[in-house]
């Protein structure tokens, strides 16, 4: 339904993207077949190559990177929007050098978050290193994040928060990775133009580990990332449904069911409050003894669009490599961490995040 509804919103294209259902949780080799079938009528349709964006969240309790490993197996690259870890991780860490062999170009947990605040990590990161010809150790990142609502994605979203309130959440502390209770440590966050001040929890995010690992080599920043939403009392509701058993929080199935059989409420609820998405992120540095930080803020009016912008944003780098190949290829061969491009790609996919942006601030250190 909601691939018919883009169609007829002109949010995609009538021809030439394809909406492919298959069972990715299924048996390995129908998942491959209709895959194949469909790259096999995708070739006698267009010279334009195929690419596979996976969406078929929520991915946490996911641990097998089936659809990715068939897509390398196929030449297809590829890209998701995976907010769990060790699924994320799992797509490194065993499909990395398969797809480098393959020559397939593929970019795990990409979007708005994860995926485009990842970036403003690594760009703030980057400009905090090039400010001065002095060395700067790279003491903390800290995610923020806030939605009004669902943001207009209805109870994806909140099936996906349930479900990460029964996950422990990662957080880099003194360069070792300690977990902690998801939904603790409150801050007050400055979200900036229009938003100001609002409440944040520490909630998993794949771009803390990412970020603690790969963004930086030796020693790890001090990571963590938090969550808000409003209207106020939904954060008090989320905090109470943790007394809630953590089987039946992570238990994908019902959670989903209570989403939906919440979500007459949910619409109501987004009428009043809107869909606003902000991020926040923040980066600190240790100059000579003396402390840098920089704040890199962006938000937009709908985090449904916006996630759309940022997904898509990030396929289109990926398909354009895919067709250049070589060195004009700013996404080469492997699986890929947002954090990881490369400069060029990653100012061309915030280039195109930057669109209906009401705030965009991407650089000023303090």
């Amino acid at each position: 339904e909601a691939y018919r509804s883009a169609i007829r919103n002109k949010v995609i294209p009538s021809t030439g993207v394809d909406f492919v259902r298959m069972d990715i949780d299924g048996d390995k080799s129908a998942l491959r077949r209709a895959l194949e079938g469909w790259k096999t009528s995708r070739a006698t349709a267009s010279d334009e190559g195929c690419l596979v964006v996976h969406t078929a969240g929520p991915f946490q309790g996911r641990r097998e990177p089936t659809l990715l490993s068939s897509c390398i197996d196929l030449s297809i690259p590829y890209v998701d929007v995976c907010d769990e870890w060790e699924l994320a991780e799992a797509s490194k860490l065993e499909l990395d050098q398969k797809a480098k062999d393959a020559g397939v170009p593929a970019i795990v947990s990409c979007g708005i978050w994860p995926g485009v605040s990842a970036l403003m990590a690594a760009e703030g990161v980057a400009q905090l290193k090039e400010s001065s010809s002095e060395k700067a150790e790279i003491e903390s990142i800290d995610y923020s994040f806030f939605t009004a609502g669902t943001g207009n994605a209805g109870p994806t979203i909140v099936s996906a928060t349930f479900l990460l309130l029964a996950t422990p959440v990662i957080t880099f502390f003194n360069g070792k990775r300690k977990d902690v209770e998801p939904w603790t440590e409150m801050r007050e966050v400055d979200f900036g133009k229009d938003i100001g001040n609002r409440p944040v929890w520490l909630l998993d995010n794949p771009d803390v580990p990412t970020t603690a690992l790969y963004v930086i080599k030796g020693k790890s920043p001090n990571c963590s990332s938090r969550f808000g939403t409003a209207p106020l009392f939904w954060n008090y509701l989320f905090g109470a449904m943790k007394a809630l058993p953590r089987s039946l929080l992570y238990n994908r199935d019902a959670m989903q069911n209570f989403s939906l059989f919440s979500e007459p409420i949910i619409r109501i609820v987004d009428k009043l409050v809107g869909a606003t998405n902000a991020m926040r992120v923040d980066v600190t540095a240790n100059r000579g003894g003396e402390k840098e930080k920089m704040t890199l803020r962006i938000a937009h009016p709908d985090l449904e669009q916006c996630v759309g912008l940022a997904t898509a944003a990030f396929a289109l780098e990926v398909a354009a490599s895919a067709r250049r190949g070589g060195e004009g290829a700013t996404v080469p061969p492997g699986v890929w961490f947002p954090v990881e491009l490369e400069k060029e790609a990653r100012e061309n996919i915030l280039d195109v995040a930057r669109e209906d942006a009401f705030v965009y601030e991407l650089g000023g250190s303090s």
